[in-house]
């Protein structure tokens, strides 16, 4: 798995409650995993949603940050992490199994603060 963020300080906000998350990710083993390590890293409230359609009613309550395949069966993940932004979540995270650099850089051109290449596809 390799990683490249924009600045990874602000990746998930300092809060002295605890932060929150949400992963939307169609494969439930890499959803899984995303959450598993979002709690290891201190985040304790993560709501899961594996499509677009599950995830747009939730993005009215921002959280610290929003994790999104770019590949979901009903739509696009980066446009999904779009539509957080502009409803004031600060950060936004895009998983891909493919390392298409042109890809990563719209998404950090869009305002995503990172891109993870998964390298896993189903």
């Amino acid at each position: 798995m390799s990683v490249l963020l924009e600045q990874p300080a602000s990746l998930v906000a300092y809060r002295p409650n605890k932060p929150t998350a949400m992963v939307v990710v169609a494969d439930p083993r890499v959803r899984s995993t995303v959450t598993r390590h979002l709690w290891a890293l201190g985040v304790r409230d993560v709501i899961e949603a594996s499509s677009v359609a599950e995830a747009r009613p939730r993005i009215g309550n921002p959280r610290d940050i929003c994790v999104a395949d770019v590949h979901l069966p009903d739509g696009s993940g980066l446009t999904l992490l779009s539509e957080t932004r502009a409803a004031g979540w600060p950060n936004g995270l895009a998983l891909s199994a493919a390392d298409d650099i042109g890809a990563v850089r719209n998404a950090l051109a869009g305002g995503v603060k990172g891109y993870v290449v998964t390298g896993t596809r189903t």
